[in-house]
């Protein structure tokens, strides 16, 4: 019995994550599968749940959390499972389950700061901000207690907070400053560490002594999209930014195929290559989301208008759509599941179908890889899938538009960009750009409206605004 314990996902864990390396995630979880039908023991089950949470399939992580813990031997092993689940349940958008086992542990030890930090970002995915915030206030008052990793990652989460309250430099600088020393952007398995190659180059931090300043782009493509508009700050100061997309020259272009294109015709200059980075004289670099910190900007500095243009070549492929109907709406439901929160912020297209029956429109889903299934519980939306080869497709794809329904992925930010209307359904848990007091972006301006979410995995009221605000603008 012993040796068959031993036996199992401890071996199988840098196995199936080397395979989701190689891209054959779906593999992985097959042999996930495969074992988890021989599994009867506990540490078979716990660490299944492990390797299911690392593969981002939360519910058989949550599946198999709950069976080790049925199958705990002491405190302590219960403790750990319940620790586990704690996280499983916060990802897989179960807060009130969460709590649940918070209390159980906190009765145990209340003066674990893991579990603290769990209650908090449980009690905030339940919209309860205030209670959330003061545990970690009650964290920082504490801060010589705890190591310097502990005290980042408690400064980190109180930045969105801050944000909220409108305490705009401070809250990007404990988010964005913070969030780095996390590794949040600059995961070294990730394509985003490739800024590594420019460290012998100096770093810019806003001092005035710079003349030609690389950017490097170091998140994804909404993240590029959104700080890209720097740029224009940057040249009032008299300084030559270069946009560093290394991404294109270190093939991992496909996903982002158009968006060089997208920033050059618009009058960026962007460079793809080291060796172009390496040819600039005078140069100094520095990250892209650091740059409103860095030319201290002000909530109201953040908007100056559409900065991002589409091409006439891809417009007039696309004017078509215009001839279709007097109205056209883009829609946009789900983003891309490996990301972390996806859960969170994804909503169910036939509740919005519902809210919008009515609407004297021709609808375009702007689904490019996942959730097109959905289309069904849409009745003659039209599939624009397979004219989204690039992202000069998308754009002028929504160009064509007269306003987009979107959730929070890159559509949101390259509608907005556009000056497109723009319909945000915004989750409670919020990415930075959209943690703030007033209903417009103010890193968008009016273009733009956020309906946000009151409670987890219920989207009924912010589908509910937005039916109401097109009601009164008299579209429906």
């Amino acid at each position: 019995m012993k040796k068959e314990e031993n036996i199992g996902v401890n071996d199988l864990e840098p196995f199936v994550l080397s395979l989701e390396k190689l891209g054959e995630k779906k593999l992985a979880l097959q042999v996930l599968d495969a074992f988890a039908k021989q599994s009867k023991q506990f540490f078979q089950y716990e660490n299944l749940a492990k390797c299911y949470f690392k593969l981002k399939d939360y519910n058989k992580s949550i599946n198999y959390g709950e069976k080790a813990l049925a199958l705990s031997k002491n405190g302590q092993q219960s403790y750990i499972i319940r620790s586990n689940l704690i996280n499983v349940y916060n990802h897989a958008n179960y807060p009130e389950k969460a709590l649940t086992y918070v209390t159980c542990n906190e009765r145990l030890a209340s003066g674990d700061t893991e579990v603290a930090f769990e209650k908090a970002y449980a009690l905030y995915l339940l919209n309860r901000r205030d209670e959330a915030e003061k545990i970690l206030t009650d964290l920082l008052s504490k801060s010589e207690e705890f190591d310097e990793e502990t005290v980042t990652k408690i400064k980190f989460n109180l930045g969105t907070y801050l944000l909220y309250r409108d305490k705009f430099q401070q809250g990007m600088q404990n988010f964005i400053f913070e969030g780095a020393k996390m590794r949040i952007w600059d995961n070294t398995e990730t394509i985003f560490s490739r800024n590594q190659k420019l460290r012998d180059i100096p770093f810019w931090a806003g001092s005035p002594e710079v003349k030609n300043l690389i950017i490097y782009a170091e998140a994804g493509i909404g993240d590029e999209i959104i700080n890209i508009r720097f740029m224009k700050h940057l040249k009032e100061k008299g300084i030559t930014p270069y946009w560093y997309a290394a991404w294109h020259d270190l093939g991992y272009g496909k996903e982002r195929k158009g968006l060089f294109q997208i920033f050059t015709n618009s009058g960026f200059d962007v460079l793809c290559k080291e060796s172009e980075v390496r040819a600039i004289p005078d140069a100094k670099w520095t990250y892209s989301m650091h740059l409103p910190i860095y030319l201290n900007l002000s909530q109201k500095d953040l908007w100056h208008g559409p900065y991002i243009k589409t091409s006439e070549e891809f417009d007039k492929k696309y004017s078509w759509i215009k001839s279709q109907s007097p109205l056209n709406v883009g829609i946009r439901w789900q983003g891309n599941p490996a990301y972390d929160h996806d859960l969170h912020r994804s909503y169910p297209l036939k509740q919005l179908y519902e809210a919008l029956k009515g609407l004297n429109a021709s609808c375009y889903s702007l689904q490019r890889d996942t959730g097109l299934e959905e289309i069904q519980d849409f009745e003659n939306l039209i599939d624009m899938k397979s004219y989204m080869d690039s992202y000069e497709d998308t754009l002028s794809i929504i160009n064509q538009m007269d306003f987009v329904i979107t959730s929070c992925t890159s559509i949101a930010h390259a509608a907005a960009a556009l000056g497109k209307r723009t319909f945000i359904l915004v989750p409670i848990s919020a990415y930075y750009t959209w943690s703030h007091s007033t209903k417009q972006s103010p890193w968008y301006g009016d273009n733009v409206t956020l309906c946000r979410q009151k409670r987890p995995r219920v989207w009924d009221e912010p589908i509910a605004e937005l039916k109401e605000i097109l009601q009164k603008e008299g579209y429906l």
